[in-house]
């Protein structure tokens, strides 16, 4: 007599999944690319672009550009790994690095040799942790000036999900980079084929791209960033225009970070922000602290100096995630298809912090305390600059700088 089987069948999904579908980009960088390597800050000659690495960016570019679609980072979450996968879930997107090639070994040296103390110190201000430290025996790090790949991207996604794949490759380009250090403009990136499927053909289409109806959410988003353009590089001085793009860049880094607006910039003169002063001021038993800097990224580190009353210690960010709050500030060239390199100052939507932690290096004891941003009655370079707040500070900075057509997303 057959035998009945009692237990159900599963249910089975026989609805037909997306097909793999394959896009190839030829990149190649238009600033020196450092790092990257298997050894953190370190560039491989043999290998400088890794898969592992291009992901990492990639996925940081899809929260960017999705972001504003979801109200909490477990929201995001979710749908992020739907698409690129978790220790949980395999990914859909495959990433393969082919035809790799490094060109022009260099150095901070080499790049930008012999800084005038007149001029300030232009792009090498974006280079310092590749510069040598003679007290921890260190010499300088290698990088290259021109690296060249070519990217396969193999995903079988929903025509949805790979829209949303195609805004934050495009995003990638635009904003971000290869290697170490791309929010200060390094490993900054254009494609040699297919440009106008990659490339913005105008300013106006970077809004068209990436502007997205944005709402209050505690991660960083594309949508509600500015970005502030300068005039197209021209190659003067035998540079690269991208090279020449991502000096007016650190020239204006230099001057912003020294408070030098609108005032004339003096490059060995003191800083015009007061956040020293209030570092040097501060007693124990302080509840809050206001500051500049840290809204533009952390952790800080002031060095001591010989001779002077300086205050040395570190500043770092007081939340969940760790001590480090990635600057919401991008600076870098943006190439467009039509050929055109011009240098953009970015602000990014990201929540301010709101507790800091300040470690004296004199003192075993960590303070934590409320973070503020000054007031104009606090701070002389907010009067000047007729600004309540970083972005606002940052924005009209860059417009007196020459950076002065604005995009809002």
């Amino acid at each position: 007599m057959p035998r009945r089987i009692s237990l159900r069948a599963p249910d089975f999904d026989i609805s037909t999944p997306p097909k793999w579908e394959e896009w190839e980009l030829k990149l190649a960088t238009i600033t020196p690319m450092f790092g990257g390597g298997a050894i953190p800050g370190q560039a491989d000659a043999r290998r400088p672009i890794r898969p592992s690495s291009l992901r990492g960016h990639l996925r940081f570019w899809w929260r960017a550009t999705e972001g504003a679609g979801f109200r909490t980072p477990e929201e995001l979450f979710l749908a992020e790994e739907a698409v690129w996968g978790s220790t949980e879930r395999p990914s859909r997107v495959i990433l393969r690095v082919e035809a790799q090639d490094a060109a022009g070994e260099t150095t901070p040296s080499r790049l930008v040799p012999k800084v005038k103390p007149s001029s300030g110190p232009r792009e090498r201000f974006f280079l310092f942790p590749f510069e040598a430290r003679p007290s921890e025996n260190k010499g300088q790090d290698a990088g290259f000036e021109r690296v060249s790949f070519t990217l396969r991207i193999i995903h079988n996604l929903s025509v949805e999900e790979a829209e949303a794949l195609r805004r934050a490759i495009r995003a990638w380009v635009a904003f971000g980079g290869v290697g170490a250090r791309t929010r200060r403009g390094l490993g900054a990136l254009e494609v040699e084929e297919d440009k106008e499927e990659w490339l913005p053909q105008s300013p106006g289409h970077l809004r068209e791209w990436f502007a997205h109806p944005a709402q209050e959410s505690s991660h960083t988003t594309l949508a509600g960033a500015i970005i502030r353009l300068g005039p197209a590089a021209r190659g003067h001085g035998g540079l690269p225009k991208g090279h020449e793009a991502w000096r007016s860049l650190g020239e204006f880094w230099a001057r912003f970070r020294k408070g030098h607006f609108p005032s004339e910039y003096r490059p060995t003169g003191p800083t015009a922000w007061q956040d020293h002063k209030v570092l040097l001021g501060l007693k124990p038993g302080h509840p809050r602290v206001s500051l500049v800097k840290p809204f533009y990224g952390l952790p800080i580190v002031y060095q001591a100096f010989k001779g002077k009353r300086t205050f040395a210690g570190t500043l770092e960010a007081l939340h969940p995630r760790g001590k480090r709050m990635a600057s919401p500030v991008i600076l870098k060239p943006i190439a467009f298809a039509d050929g055109t390199i011009r240098p953009a100052v970015v602000f990014l939507k990201t929540p301010p912090p709101q507790r800091i932690r300040i470690t004296k290096q004199e003192s075993p004891h960590a303070w934590e305390l409320d973070l503020s941003f000054p007031g104009p009655a606090e701070e002389e370079v907010l009067v000047s600059l007729g600004a309540q707040n970083p972005l606002e500070a940052l924005m009209r900075a860059a417009e007196l700088a020459g950076f002065t057509e604005e995009i809002r997303l």
